[in-house]
């Protein structure tokens, strides 16, 4: 009797943490998408000035210990970022794509939402790359890049200003070219330019590359929430 009942629990303990692990992704992606839509929210009630304050403060730009999104890595630390990080939101209404965006790059920030890729940066000015992390889930952080098309409208704003960029290329490329990211790409288009990058995916396995898209600013408006 009691070696049935035991095994009866165990049976149940299996097949629950089956389910568990096979539900982890979703529930994965549904708290990230949850977290980053507070942060999001938090965001639009910080003044221009703090916003503007952060993009100069010091961070994180450390690429190489980045890691792919995991149930561990998500969960970890409760999708909290240091608010004096916060710099801005962006916009991408083609795709749904509504985040928060911060200074810096490590995986705490990829978790929350997309960030700087260099220090130093100026909205509207030279070549402003931001990162985000490929997500299994659409609609959840860059999932959706890839479906970003010509001429897509992209907003960023700090809160003060609207920034409008529409996009002109896109680029699947080697880890190693990391000239994507600085201000030659605005210089040679004769435009401020926004770069958003992620990992290359292709049917849900990483392929190594990163795949890149390249707007130009064609407006800029005082931003009225």
């Amino acid at each position: 009797m009691k070696k049935q009942r035991f095994l009866s629990i165990l049976s149940t303990l299996l097949i629950t943490a089956g389910i568990l692990l096979l539900l982890s992704p979703r529930l994965t992606s549904w708290w990230i998408d949850y977290r980053s839509n507070q942060n999001v929210a938090a965001t639009e009630e910080i003044s221009a000035q703090s916003l503007q304050d952060n993009l100069k403060r010091e961070s994180d730009f450390d690429f190489d210990a980045i890691e792919e999104i995991s149930p561990t890595g998500a969960l970890s630390d409760g999708g909290a970022v240091d608010e004096s990080l916060i710099v801005g939101r962006l916009f991408i209404p083609s795709i749904d794509l509504n985040l928060t965006v911060y200074n810096g790059v490590n995986n705490q920030i990829l978790n929350a939402g997309v960030g700087t890729m260099r220090p130093d940066l100026t909205m509207g000015e030279g070549n402003f790359p931001i990162a985000g992390h490929y997500a299994s889930t659409k609609n959840v952080l860059f999932a959706d890049l890839t479906s970003v098309a010509m001429d897509d409208a992209i907003f960023l704003t700090d809160n003060e200003k609207m920034y409008e960029y529409r996009v002109y290329d896109t680029k699947i490329v080697d880890p190693s070219e990391i000239e994507w990211i600085y201000d030659e790409v605005s210089e040679e288009r004769g435009k401020p330019v926004l770069s958003l990058m992620n990992c290359y995916y292709v049917d849900g396995k990483n392929s190594g590359d990163r795949y890149f898209v390249f707007a130009e600013l064609v407006d800029v408006q005082d931003n009225n929430n």
